[in-house]
C-alpha cells in the first residue's frame, strides 16, 4: 500500500511540472498583475494534492504526446465505492506506465514492484524529516515572539524581529519592530499590508504550500515553485494596496521607500514579512503599478479562467 500511495503522489508530481512550466510562462506577461496571476497557482497546488478530476477534451493534456500512458477512472480505484453518473467523467492520469492492474494493483514486473517498495520507505522518512522540520522552526519563531508588547487590536511590537511580520496562522498578530509608529504614515502602509495578508490567510496558504512541497520533496520544480508562489503573493499583496489606498505617484513611492526600509528584514517559513521576498522586483512592481482599463481587466480575467480550465482538467483520450 505505502508504494501504491508513492506511485500516486509520483503521477500528480509529474502532472503538476507541466502546470508550473505553463504558470511560469504566465508570468512573463508583464501586462498582467499578479494579483491577478497569484490565485492561479492554486492549479498547481491542486495538482500536487488531488490525483482526480474532471475529464475534458479542452485538457492541455490532451496535447502532450505519451506524457499520458493510461487514463484510471475514479470507480475502479475505489472499486465501485464511489458512484457518478454515465455524463461526469472524473480520472486519474498515469504518466508512470508502471501498473498494469488496478483492482488489485498490480506492476508489470517484480522488480518494478520492489523499487516502488523501497522508494515509498524514502519518500515516507523524507518527507516526515521535511514535515518536522518546519514545524520545529514555526515552533522556535512562536517562542521568539511571545513576549512581543501589546500596541493596541491585533498589533504588537517586538525587539526580535526586523521588519514587519504577520504571525500566526488562525488569529495572526501584526508585530511590528522597534522603530515603526503604526500612527505615522509608513506605519499605516504597513498595517494596510499585513492586514490583506491577514484578511486573504495568506498565512494559512503559506503554510499548506509549505506542506505540500514537503509532501513532493523530490521534485525541485515544487520548490522552484514554491519560491515564485511566496513572491507573487507579495506582489500581489503590494498591487492590493495600491489599488485599495488609491494612491498616487507620490504614495507609490511612499511605499516603495518603506519597503527599502526594511529590505534587510528577517523572513520566516509562516509569517510573511513586509520587507521580505525580492525588495527590488516589489519596488519596481510598485512604481511601475498602473491601473488596469475595465476592457482590459475583463480582456484578462477571460484568459486567465481560460488557462485555468485546460489545466485543471485532465484529458478525455485513454482507457
Amino acid at each position: 500500500m505505502p508504494g501504491w500511495i508513492f506511485y500516486i503522489v509520483l503521477n500528480m508530481s509529474i502532472a503538476s511540472c507541466v502546470v508550473i512550466a505553463v504558470l511560469f510562462l504566465i508570468r512573463l506577461i508583464k501586462p498582467i498583475p499578479r494579483r491577478y496571476i497569484y490565485p492561479l497557482w492554486a492549479l498547481a497546488f491542486f495538482r500536487l494534492i488531488m490525483p482526480f478530476t474532471l475529464s475534458s477534451g479542452l485538457s492541455l493534456f490532451n496535447f502532450t504526446g505519451g506524457l499520458v500512458k493510461r487514463l484510471v477512472d475514479i470507480e475502479t480505484i475505489t472499486r465501485g465505492a464511489v458512484y457518478l453518473p454515465a455524463s461526469i467523467d472524473i480520472v486519474m492520469m498515469n504518466a508512470v506506465g508502471a501498473v498494469e492492474g488496478y483492482d488489485p494493483i498490480v506492476y508489470k514486473a517484480e522488480s518494478l514492484r520492489r523499487i516502488f517498495a523501497v522508494s515509498s520507505v524514502v519518500w515516507v522518512i523524507a518527507a516526515a524529516g521535511a514535515l518536522i522540520a518546519v514545524c520545529l522552526l514555526y515552533s522556535f519563531t512562536c517562542r521568539e515572539l511571545k513576549n512581543a508588547v501589546h500596541i493596541k487590536g491585533n498589533i504588537y511590537r517586538s525587539e526580535m524581529v526586523l521588519s514587519p511580520v504577520l504571525a500566526g496562522v488562525f488569529r495572526p498578530r501584526i508585530i511590528l519592530p522597534s522603530g515603526v509608529d503604526p500612527e505615522s504614515d509608513p506605519g499605516k502602509m504597513i498595517l494596510e499590508h499585513e492586514n490583506v495578508h491577514r484578511k486573504r490567510l495568506d498565512n494559512l496558504w503559506r503554510a499548506l504550500a509549505v506542506i505540500t512541497a514537503c509532501i513532493h520533496w523530490f521534485n525541485p520544480l515544487v520548490w522552484v515553485m514554491l519560491r515564485a508562489f511566496f513572491r507573487d503573493m507579495e506582489l500581489s499583496c503590494d498591487e492590493t494596496v495600491l489599488k485599495r489606498g488609491k494612491y498616487g505617484i507620490d504614495g507609490s513611492k511612499a511605499y516603495a521607500s518603506a519597503l527599502l526600509q526594511f529590505a534587510d528584514g528577517r523572513s520566516y517559513i509562516v509569517p510573511s514579512a513586509f520587507g521580505s521576498s525580492g525588495v527590488r522586483v516589489r519596488i519596481m512592481n510598485v512604481l511601475n503599478y498602473r491601473r488596469m482599463t475595465v476592457i482590459g481587466a475583463a480582456a484578462t480575467a477571460v484568459f486567465l479562467l481560460s488557462v485555468a480550465l485546460v489545466l485543471i482538467t485532465n484529458p478525455s483520450f485513454g482507457g
